[in-house]
C-alpha cells in the first residue's frame, strides 16, 4: 500500500511540475521613442506582459501591453488567468526590467509580489536585466 501511494503522489507531482510556466514581463519602449530624459534611465517605459494561455493541449501566448507598472491591475490579470485554468498555479512570473530604463517603483514591484504569493505564482525579479 505504501509504495502505491508513494507511487500515485510521485505522478501527481510531475503532472504538477510539467503544468508550471514561465511568465514574462518585460519592461521597453516603443519603437522610436527616444530614453526620456536623454542620459539617464528613461522613464517612458512600457510594459509587456507575456502570458501563456492553455486550452487544452495547446499553448497560446498572448502578449498584454501595459502603459504603466500597475501592481494591482498585473495582479488582476494574473489572477484571472489562474481562475480561467489558461495558466497553471505554481507558475513563476519574471519582471525583466530593461537596463536604460527607470526600475519600477520597489513599493510596487513588493505589492505584485505579495499579490502572486496569494495566488500560488512566484515572482523573480531580475535585477541585471
Amino acid at each position: 500500500m505504501k509504495i502505491l501511494t508513494l507511487v500515485l503522489a510521485t505522478i501527481a507531482l510531475n503532472t504538477t511540475i510539467a503544468r508550471c510556466d514561465d511568465v514574462h514581463l518585460i519592461e521597453t519602449t516603443m519603437y522610436g521613442d527616444e530614453l526620456v530624459p536623454r542620459g539617464e534611465p528613461g522613464t517612458n517605459s512600457i510594459y509587456v506582459l507575456l502570458l501563456p494561455l492553455h486550452n487544452g493541449g495547446a499553448v497560446h501566448i498572448n502578449p498584454v501591453v501595459l502603459k504603466t507598472f500597475d501592481a494591482k491591475e498585473i495582479g488582476k490579470i494574473l489572477e484571472g488567468a489562474v481562475k480561467l485554468r489558461h495558466l497553471p498555479k505554481a507558475s513563476t512570473l519574471h519582471i525583466d526590467p530593461s537596463p536604460v530604463m527607470k526600475f519600477p517603483p520597489e513599493d510596487q514591484v513588493k505589492a505584485l509580489k505579495d499579490h502572486c504569493k496569494e495566488i500560488g505564482i512566484t515572482v523573480e525579479v531580475s535585477y541585471t536585466a
